[in-house]
């Protein structure tokens, strides 16, 4: 059992061995586990990454494709979005009527709210949420990236304008029980000039763009840096995604679709093994009239909502996650499994379906398809992996989100050995 070290299958305990969950530090940084141990556990509930998936939607306008509204809602639903994040107005009687109907369909709203220049106070927005919104409503957050917004004064604005919003939702009590958000800072700075501001949030905030390169970049610096603002609080995201104007030569780099395709699924369970419980993409839809090429490309689909990769991996991952099948069994079950061959970026996280089956999830942190600097397409050396499930056979389904929603194959094993390249894979462990 002293074989190599390997990244990301995760665990409770280092000393037990009883849980292959994954429990970060504070930094963020994901234990390590040992080539040939023996891994016993019933996984992470399911619910903890069924409820991760979010978007960021425009509801203020019932123009454009954001206002075709039910194609909007069919869409969330398809990737199994439990939480949308968008800004929200005075005034704006419409909205209310649309954020209140996304609540009524099991969507909930993270309402933003205006910057310290807006025309919106933040006491007017917690009297609407109070007035019209609460049932609809998540969480509320704070300015969006005033560090990039606001002059030489933005750390003592933005932190006047979230203490305003922290006192006003906390003194009344139809909202003091809803989590507030703190404010995001834009590309990942200005961590330490705002300082612990814990006092003033329920939950830390970070934007993380991957930019084209490998779902994890830059994670294990931007979560460290959000806990000099939160402290222990927990942290969500409320942006990330892939923008594919390949007319755009900014250093927010074009990102081919089928490349975030492929990523996707990998994004989400970066954030899983990190305990990050919510992750939003920006966003839903393509804006054509955005103020340049990247800014109108960032949709999980297009203007006329067909489906892009993006969009697919997400829907794809949602039915695996989801599907219902006739036979069950009770919640808990633990599983034995060792891995015998991996590779050392190899990651990994184990699920409770809850009816009696598991899901392991599979995926390589450093395989890349793509460097965003030179436009150039990689082909990673593919890895093979070996899982030896302790000498007892299961029925093994393997699924990679990126390409199906169906099984690839399945196997009555005892020894399941797959190669991975730069997707997620997962194996499905159900009773022989």
């Amino acid at each position: 059992m002293g074989g190599p070290r390997l990244r990301g299958v995760s665990r409770r305990s280092a000393l037990s061995a009883v849980s292959a969950l994954a429990v970060p530090t504070l930094s963020g940084h994901v234990p390590s586990i040992e080539l040939g141990r023996p891994y016993v556990s019933a996984g992470r509930s399911l619910a903890g990454l069924t409820g991760m998936v979010g978007a960021y939607v425009i509801t203020s306008t019932a123009k454009g494709a954001y206002g075709d509204r039910p194609q909007v809602l069919r869409a969330l639903k398809e990737i199994g979005a439990t939480w949308i994040r968008s800004r929200i107005h005075t005034g704006n009687t419409g909205q209310v009527t649309w954020i209140n109907q996304i609540g009524a369909s099991g969507i909930k709203v993270n309402a933003l709210i205006d910057t310290p220049d807006g025309r919106d106070t933040p006491e007017q927005l917690v009297a609407v949420v109070a007035s019209s919104l609460r049932s609809a409503i998540l969480s509320i957050e704070g300015p969006n990236e005033w560090n990039l917004q606001g002059g030489s004064n933005w750390v003592p604005e933005l932190v006047a304008h979230q203490t305003r919003l922290w006192n006003a939702a906390k003194s009344n009590a139809v909202t003091r029980a809803i989590p507030i958000v703190g404010p995001s800072l834009a590309f990942n700075e200005g961590f330490a000039e705002l300082g612990n501001r814990s006092a003033i949030m329920d939950w830390g905030n970070i934007h993380l763009y991957p930019n084209g390169f490998v779902p994890s970049t830059k994670m294990d610096k931007a979560l460290p840096g959000e806990r000099i603002v939160c402290g222990s609080k927990p942290i969500i995201v409320t942006e990330t995604g892939w923008h594919n104007a390949s007319n755009s030569h900014t250093t927010q780099y074009y990102t081919p679709e089928d490349v975030a395709g492929l990523y996707a699924p990998r994004l989400l369970l970066e954030y899983f093994i990190r305990d990050v419980s919510r992750v939003a993409f920006y966003e839903l839809i393509d804006e054509p009239g955005a103020r340049n090429p990247a800014e109108a490309n960032f949709g999980l689909v297009r203007a006329d909502f067909s489906r892009k990769p993006v969009f697919t991996s997400l829907a794809n991952l949602h039915t695996i996650l989801t599907r219902s099948y006739r036979t069950s069994g009770a919640a808990g079950r633990r599983v034995q499994f060792t891995f015998r061959r991996a590779t050392s970026d190899l990651r990994s996280a184990l699920v409770d379906r809850g009816d009696g089956r598991l899901l392991l999830f599979l995926w390589r942190s450093e395989a890349s398809v793509y460097d965003p600097k030179t436009r150039t397409r990689l082909t990673p050396t593919p890895a093979p992996v070996s899982v030896d499930w302790g000498g007892v056979m299961h029925r093994i389904s393997r699924f990679e989100p990126a390409r199906s929603a169906n099984a690839l194959e399945t196997q009555l094993t005892a020894v399941s050995k797959l190669t991975l390249g730069a997707e997620l894979q997962i194996l499905e462990i159900a009773p022989a």
